[in-house]
């Protein structure tokens, strides 16, 4: 027999693939967010010529790639200008989870009220922490892997396009931790933020408006990163990844606890 964190996550993957706005909107996110750095780094230098290694902020993220990996001086200007605009862009794959994994929990319970189908799994046994889990699982387990098959197809491009060279210093180790171990984290908090909103929303809208607590600073990374500020380093990404595992723990004991499931079963009464 299925536990009752398998039935409902099996439910709700069979419920988002009816779905078809959430589906296409999600591969159109993943194609751009894959497809636009490496067109970039390739594409400029193209258009642009040698006008597109002059950028100040280039020379400053330059300085900073040369002190972590002596090396890199020793890469031609193309090669350090697609290694730049590839690390730049790396947060991109931080909001392509959240972004999905947020669509399809808010749909999920709001859709869920809506329709009155939720007050059929809230008078089942199954407890309040075991449904919130599985929603989070839900959402997060597609949008993940979706996330990391796109940074795969993007990986394996780097390196058929622009050479092992570029791949090397532009998917290092702390790229791969970045991805690999952050984007479930970040996934799953942001899913626990919104299920604490959309339990009490009844508009799908204002429940996903709380991804913005998290956007806005993955867009700092990025300008962060852009103008160089600072170089997203392995130690940074371990650290990154403990807070955000603490959070993620907080904020399912948080829905848990604020989840007015009684309030749900009774509002029609």
């Amino acid at each position: 027999m299925m536990s009752p964190i398998e039935a409902i996550v099996r439910k709700e993957w069979a419920e988002t693939l009816k779905n078809k706005t959430i589906v296409w909107t999600f591969v159109g996110l993943a194609a751009t967010f894959g497809l636009m750095p490496l067109a970039l780094s390739i594409g400029l230098p193209a258009l642009m010529g040698q006008a597109a290694f002059n950028d100040p902020d280039i020379a400053t993220a330059t300085r900073l790639l040369q002190q972590v990996a002596p090396d890199f001086t020793a890469l031609s200007p193309l090669e350090q200008f697609q290694v730049f605009i590839l690390r730049q862009f790396l947060p991109m794959f931080l909001l392509l989870p959240v972004m999905g994994a947020m669509s399809i929990a808010t749909y999920s319970i709001i859709g869920e009220k809506t329709s009155r189908s939720l007050e059929a799994v809230l008078a089942t046994p199954t407890t309040t922490r075991d449904l919130l889990l599985a929603k989070s699982l839900a959402a997060t387990i597609p949008a993940v892997l979706g996330t990391w098959a796109v940074f795969g197809v993007q990986a394996l491009l780097v390196r058929l396009w622009a050479g092992p060279t570029v791949a090397g210093f532009a998917l290092d180790t702390a790229t791969w931790t970045l991805i690999l171990v952050i984007t479930p984290l970040i996934a799953f908090l942001a899913l626990g933020l919104g299920v604490i909103v959309s339990s009490r929303a009844t508009d799908p809208r204002s429940a996903q408006q709380v991804a913005v607590i998290l956007i806005l600073p993955l867009v700092g990374l990025m300008v962060g990163q852009s103008t160089g500020l600072f170089l997203l380093g392995l130690g940074a990404v371990l650290l990154a990844a403990l807070v955000m595992l603490v959070l993620d723990v907080l904020v399912l004991l948080a829905g848990v606890s604020l989840f007015e499931r009684e309030r749900i079963l009774t509002r029609w009464k």
